[in-house]
């Protein structure tokens, strides 16, 4: 199949010799070459000791060479400005000594002699990087993409056709077994007679039979063969034989079973085009990464070749600057009747600005780069079209490297998904383990691909093929999330409470040794799995439910550990997922929730309670208590008022009373005075439920929730009211965060 004409000219077109930093780099080198050192800098030394005619000499040839360079090299840089004024001064310097002769040697031309032969070296390198990589990537593009493109299409459009085949053979064997009767015979063997002849056979072929011609057709012009026509009899006498078998064969009720064997058959080439169709698909896919990666390649070649072009621009200003200093510091040494003159050009060299150099150079890098990258080549889906992004099938590190992920994102289809779930799915009855329908979870699939920026779900998109979708994308991965053996998840369920005590150290340092973007979706994912537990009196999915779906697609496909066989695998207990689930608080605690405001201070002079107030997690949230009531029967006892300065936990964070305006704060009293303090004699505080170490584990299973009563009113006490609210207290809710 011909290629279409390609409208980018990268390819046809011969490069630019401005573009890419090599020209660039001829540019200074020849600043360097020619106009510092042969031009100037040797001649300087010749003209030393020549004297004064030799110098002005110079003077005027460097004056020519300079004003060419300068007019093809567009706005002078610092270093080019001040050196027409250090030209300019070697007019005056008609009266120099012989001792500059070795000065210039020494402090001049060997340093910049030094910088010439190592950027040339660097040229030279790059100018072969980018050979290469340009050859490579030309090559691939021109040759194997285009190959696997019409393999790929080809396949395509076989399993088109086989599908259309498929359609018409049902239909074909009923209609040719009622034609070919005993009573029509006759009338279909002539009828076969007027079909148009197949393409000539020019050798015999046993195994096809010719069609016959017409009597009255006419012959051709002439045989080519002398021996064709004993060819031509003896197959036309086989047809025949072999047409007569048929039809016999066909009256004695062959038909049924030949068209069952053709539709056999036409299913396995449809079966067989289908498998090709794939494998040509997974090439071309594969093709499009690789010619990506060629072009990254290329793109990370052109930007340290410019990286090395800046560094050059910045040495050699420095450079310079260094040896202008020199030569202007050794030209007021060596004469005193030229230091007015050597000064001046000091003050001159000071304006050299290696920074502002590098500022005019950074302006014409972009554009410049930008015309030198090859646009990239996307990959063609035969369903769908063009596709932007290749996301199914490529792993993390790859994804973050083209997407330019910074610490702590992670891909954007797994966050639109956790995020989807979350907000629609958390109450789902067996979410994760009910799958979406596949032809659904395909389009979503293809959808993403062909643009990942615009692709967002909709509230009619199913939940279920969300979470297909986002198994789906974690069982493709080439590298896991969390690659994690079964031999050593074995060993940690055997290990599992020596792990529980030291707040599992061993998978928070396998944790920290991950990739960023890695570290970043495992911590993503497992937050997002301890929400789908929270809800599990609703969702039917507790943490073994979903240890069983996502163990193999995070840790990867299991292997067979050592000395083992199946029926031992079968009976091991794996608990590391569940383990993740349930810990997820422990292994993320490094953050407090967003929402959660700091607990309140101790008061000053009062000692720290051991009172728990949950973990680093815990939310704060208080629900306003229900208005007492003030029924007759109601003779609960009065209760003092709670003093202002009490010790009690609850007094910190819980204001005095609901209804009444809360006091003035009392300034807390000198140690001295608070040590002398009789507390007995102080009322007694309301009482408060105090929940043990037993109580609050058991509360923590049934409602992962702490709970301190808060105080209705001065005067009544929280455990004689029986009217009072569960709501009128403090919930301190652990959470996972977000």
């Amino acid at each position: 199949m011909e290629q279409p004409q390609s409208s980018r000219s990268s390819f046809s077109d011969p490069p630019s010799a401005t573009q890419g930093p090599i020209p660039l780099f001829d540019a200074h080198l020849r600043y360097l070459t020619d106009s510092y050192l042969n031009k100037f800098l040797a001649s300087r030394r010749r003209i030393e000791e020549t004297y004064v005619e030799s110098l002005r000499k110079l003077h005027r040839k460097v004056k020519s060479v300079d004003l060419s360079l300068d007019e093809r090299g567009g706005e002078l840089s610092t270093v080019r400005a001040v050196w027409s004024e250090v030209v300019e001064n070697v007019d005056r310097e008609a009266q120099t000594r012989q001792a500059l002769c070795a000065t210039l040697t020494t402090d001049i031309i060997i340093p910049l002699t030094s910088l010439k032969e190592t950027q040339e070296r660097t040229r030279k390198r790059i100018k072969e990087d980018l050979k290469d990589s340009g050859a490579a990537y030309t090559e691939y593009a021109e040759m194997m993409l285009p190959k696997l493109k019409s393999r790929y299409t080809k396949k395509y459009m076989d399993v088109e056709e086989q599908k259309r085949a498929a359609l018409t053979v049902p239909n074909a064997g009923p209609l040719n077994a009622t034609s070919l009767s005993p009573e029509h015979h006759n009338s279909n063997v002539k009828a076969a007679t007027i079909v148009p002849a197949r393409p000539t056979v020019t050798a015999p072929q046993p195994l096809r039979a010719l069609d016959r011609r017409p009597s009255g057709s006419t012959p051709g012009a002439r045989n080519r063969s002398p021996s064709s026509s004993t060819a031509f009899s003896d197959l036309a006498h086989q047809g025949k034989k072999q047409l007569n078998q048929l039809i016999g064969f066909l009256d004695k009720g062959g038909v049924g079973k030949d068209g069952l064997g053709v539709r056999e058959n036409q299913a396995l080439r449809t079966v067989r085009a289908k498998r090709d169709a794939d494998e040509a698909d997974r090439e071309y896919r594969k093709g499009v990464h690789w010619l990506e990666t060629l072009r990254l390649r290329r793109t990370k070649i052109l930007e340290s070749g410019y990286k090395s072009l800046e560094m050059f621009i910045e040495e050699a200003s420095t450079t310079m600057k260094t040896i202008l200093e020199k030569y202007a510091d050794n030209m007021t040494a060596t004469t005193s009747t030229q230091t007015q003159l050597s000064l001046h050009m000091r003050g001159i060299v000071d304006r050299i600005s290696p920074e502002k150099d590098v500022a005019k150079l950074k302006t014409n890098i972009p554009r410049s780069l930008a015309s030198a990258i090859p646009d990239p080549i996307l990959y063609e889906h035969g369903l769908v079209g063009e596709c932007n992004d290749l996301i199914f099938g490529f792993s993390l590190v790859d994804y973050a490297t083209a997407k330019g992920l910074s610490e702590g994102e992670i891909p954007k289809i797994i966050r639109i998904c956790i995020e989807e779930i979350d907000k629609r799915g958390l109450e789902c009855e067996g979410i994760y383990r009910v799958s979406g329908r596949h032809a659904i979870v395909q389009g979503l699939q293809h959808e993403i691909e062909r643009d990942e920026s615009a692709f967002e779900f909709t509230p009619k998109d199913d939940v279920y093929a969300v979470s297909s979708l986002l198994k789906l994308y974690l069982r493709e991965l080439p590298e896991p999330v969390f690659r994690f053996s079964l031999q050593d998840r074995i060993q940690h369920t055997e290990d599992r409470e020596e792990h529980i005590s030291n707040n599992f150290m061993l998978i928070r340092s396998k944790i920290r040794r991950l990739p960023p973007v890695h570290q970043a979706t495992l911590k993503a994912l497992i937050e997002h799995l301890s929400r789908i537990v929270a809800k599990s009196n609703k969702n039917k999915m507790d943490a073994k439910n979903l240890a069983i779906v996502f163990g193999g697609v995070i840790f990867g496909d299991d292997e067979m550990p050592k000395g083992g066989d199946l029926l031992s695998v079968q009976t091991v207990k794996d608990t590391v997922m569940e383990d993740l689930i349930l810990n997820a608080s422990v292994l993320y605690d490094t953050e407090a929730g967003p929402s959660s405001p700091p607990l309140p201070p101790t008061p000053v002079g009062e000692p720290i309670p051991k009172v728990s107030y949950g973990s680093r997690m815990t939310k704060i949230t208080t629900v306003p208590p229900i208005e007492l009531s003030t029924s007759p029967q109601d003779f609960t006892p009065r209760l003092p008022a709670r003093p202002n300065n009490s010790i009690h936990p609850s007094s910190r964070i819980i204001p005095s009373s609901p209804t009444k305006p809360k006091a003035p704060q009392e300034k807390a009293l000198p140690p001295t005075v608070q040590s002398d303090t009789n507390f007995e004699d102080m009322p007694p505080p309301s009482p408060v439920r105090r929940l043990s170490r037993l109580e609050v584990n058991r509360d923590m299973d049934d409602r992962n929730s702490i709970y301190f009563p808060a105080q209705d009113s001065p005067t009544r006490s929280l455990e004689a009211s029986p009217n009072t609210s569960s709501d009128s207290r403090i919930d301190l809710m652990d959470t996972p965060r977000q």
